[in-house]
């Protein structure tokens, strides 16, 4: 949806003949396009020939507009006014008419919509969005009594307006034109400029919500999950004058792929668009429509999937896949891919990283990047190597976040000890960072993967941030961004916390908190700057919480259920949120019965045995993810408490379902 000074024009006049009973609206040959981007963005429809009407949506749309030409351009200050209990108006704005309006002016697009969704989620307007709402009426600045604190809400127009945007249903027709443009184009996220911006294609895209613009000035753009599955159609099919792609044919292709009968007319359409063969069965385009169909009627995903790995879990990863190799050749104790042997391997490849970092910057230290400072210097004063990287670096927990994200796994070797293995994923990410060994970030992952959403693009800064992780090239995804956007979507996460991030996430409310409020409460100077912004790109990885693009932080569902898991959880208990333990209590519940009543799961003592064969844990890490359960009241003497549910419950729904994963990362 684009409303531009024309659309808005044109949504005034079709109200007022509307309202005055008119039978039709003389509709110009300069206003044709501009109808034309109304009627893809599903605000008006062709009723006969001549005479185009207003959707439900459009009048709508079109009424907000009025109520806010009412009011005027002016700024309405402290409006003794209650919104809800004791909050206070402090400033209000309504719209000069739209004649008035700059020629290139957008009320609404994709970057506002998104800008709007943000501020209904956090319950507030992110700062990168207070200033272009409240300018377009959208938002309202009030004093809330309670929480002693200004701020902006959505206004009434403004909720409206984003409530339209969802019960809308946007048209979609393309036709020879608009699909080369559309081969033409780059799939992003790249700058604005690699596109056309306001012409009629680009708002046709727009209107029928294929392309997306960043918040907050529209500098960037992405093509959706329903463009990128068009875009992908169209590479291998739909080269034929005409129509392409519209509603009639995806209709058409779904009930053959039912195995319904469908009209021979409409079966030769669909294999002159090379969408099925000669036997009416589906080919690759075909089957890119048929994904186009299935995202345009039943609408994209709302969540954002995302992955983040340190540069020290890159090397802790290779380092276990070093000894893998090295086991399997010698099968020598000291080469057993366990906890002690990669502790020995990582102590010695750290003092030997500080040891060059250090020749490297002598006594300009300062000017050692932030992530390096800190242990740089401790290292110049350490007299015990040993101690010095046990106060630096965190192995276990390094093992446990790789393991979280399905990079590595726990198991029980032939002697019934505890050792590592490298899944397939993580064979993937080794081999991505066999030449750059690099941080990739939860930022630069979610740069690709929140394209999936109808309305969102990356800002210039994350897409930067991505450019920077070679994830993002000129005009859309690299082979490796792809496969990082891939593996986001599709790998099997289980819960963690570890003892910083515990930190941090414990300060996070539900809703209403700013990521720059964060910084200021957590973090005294730019060093632990650094820090708490890499527990906020884990936290946000691990699906607990979502960095909005106005600058807002929300818990996610997954992260208020963990909130009450833990909140009978004592202090001081190291990682009581870990994959060891989600295993070993996936194990019990799965050997156990649920009491529903009691919201318990018991188990008999015998199927203990069963439940630490089915983890496929060793023994010791087995009893030793008991221990620290009861610890933490997830299980009592022979059950699984509410917490411990409480804590399965997370660890399912951070799993990424079937219908949440595209194959468009797939090449």
């Amino acid at each position: 949806m684009v409303i531009k000074k024309e659309h808005a024009i044109l949504l005034k006049k079709l109200l007022k003949d509307q309202e005055e009973n008119k039978p039709c609206t003389e509709i110009t040959e300069d206003e044709l396009n501009t109808i034309y981007e109304l009627e893809r963005a599903g605000l008006v429809r062709q009723q006969t020939p001549v005479r185009w009407i207003l959707t439900y949506s459009g009048e709508a749309l079109a009424q907000v507009l009025k109520g806010l030409y009412a009011q005027g351009e002016d700024v309405y200050s402290e409006k003794d006014e209650d919104v809800a209990g004791d909050i206070v108006i402090r400033e209000q704005r309504g719209m000069a008419d739209p004649e008035e309006w700059p020629d290139k002016y957008r009320w609404i697009g994709s970057e506002v919509i998104a800008m709007l969704d943000a501020a209904q989620k956090a319950g507030q307007v992110g700062p990168k969005a207070e200033q272009h709402l409240l300018q377009r009426g959208l938002a309202v600045k009030i004093w809330d009594r309670n929480r002693k604190k200004e701020y902006s809400i959505l206004s009434e127009a403004g909720q409206t307006v984003l409530d339209i945007y969802k019960h809308a249903h946007p048209r979609l027709l393309i036709d020879d034109e608009l699909a080369e443009f559309i081969r033409k184009s780059g799939s992003g996220p790249a700058t604005s400029d690699r596109l056309p911006t306001g012409s009629h294609e680009e708002h046709l895209l727009e209107a029928m919500r294929l392309i997306a613009y960043s918040v907050p000035v529209s500098d960037a753009y992405a093509f959706t999950a329903l463009g990128q599955a068009i875009k992908k159609t169209l590479s291998v099919g739909g080269f034929v004058k005409g129509t392409v792609i519209s509603e009639d044919i995806l209709f058409s292709l779904a009930q053959l792929a039912d195995g319904e009968e469908v009209p021979e007319e409409a079966v030769l359409k669909l294999q002159e668009l090379g969408f099925v063969d000669s036997e009416k069965e589906l080919i690759e385009a075909g089957f890119w429509a048929l994904e186009s169909f299935r995202l345009w009627y039943d609408g994209p995903r709302e969540g954002v999937w995302t992955i983040a790995i340190s540069e020290n879990e890159i090397e802790v990863l290779q380092t276990t896949d070093m000894l893998v190799n090295r086991f399997k050749e010698t099968r020598s104790e000291t080469e057993l891919p366990n906890f002690e042997n990669i502790k020995r391997r990582m102590i010695d490849k750290k003092i030997e990283q500080y040891k060059k970092l250090l020749e490297k910057y002598g006594r300009r230290i300062n000017e050692m990047p932030l992530k390096y400072r800190k242990i740089a210097e401790e290292f110049e004063k350490a007299k015990d190597l040993k101690q010095w990287y046990e106060d630096n670096f965190m192995l276990r927990e390094e093992l446990y976040s790789l393991e979280s994200f399905n990079l590595i796994r726990s198991v029980e070797d032939d002697k019934g000890k505890e050792i590592f293995e490298i899944t397939n994923h993580g064979k993937k990410v080794l081999e991505d960072q066999k030449i750059n060994t690099r941080n990739i970030s939860s930022t630069a992952v979610k740069s690709i993967t929140m394209t999936r959403k109808m309305f969102s693009a990356p800002s210039m800064e994350w897409i930067e941030e991505a450019k920077e992780q070679n994830l993002i090239g000129t005009a859309e995804p690299t082979k490796s961004g792809m496969m990082y956007a891939g593996m986001a979507e599709t790998i099997e996460r289980l819960p963690l916390l570890t003892r910083f991030e515990m930190e941090i996430f414990k300060n996070i409310p539900a809703r209403g908190i700013t990521e720059e409020e964060i910084y200021e409460k957590l973090a005294k100077d730019e060093k632990e700057k650094f820090l708490v912004k890499w527990a906020l790109e884990k936290l946000e990885a691990r699906r607990l919480i979502e960095v909005l693009p106005d600058g807002n932080v929300v818990e996610t569902k997954a992260g208020e259920l963990l909130d009450e898991a833990l909140s009978g959880v004592p202090n001081g208990i190291a990682n009581p949120v870990n994959p060891i333990l989600v295993r070993m209590l996936k194990a019990l519940r799965a050997v156990g019965t649920l009491y529903v009543k009691e919201k318990k799961v018991r188990i008999l003592p015998g199927n203990f045995k069963k439940a630490l064969k089915l983890s496929g844990l060793s023994e010791e890490a087995f009893n030793d993810a008991i221990m620290i359960a009861r610890l933490a009241g997830y299980i009592g003497k022979n059950s699984i408490t509410t917490s411990g549910l409480l804590l399965l419950e997370v660890a399912d729904s951070i799993l990424a379902k079937p219908e949440d994963n595209l194959d468009t990362y797939i090449e």
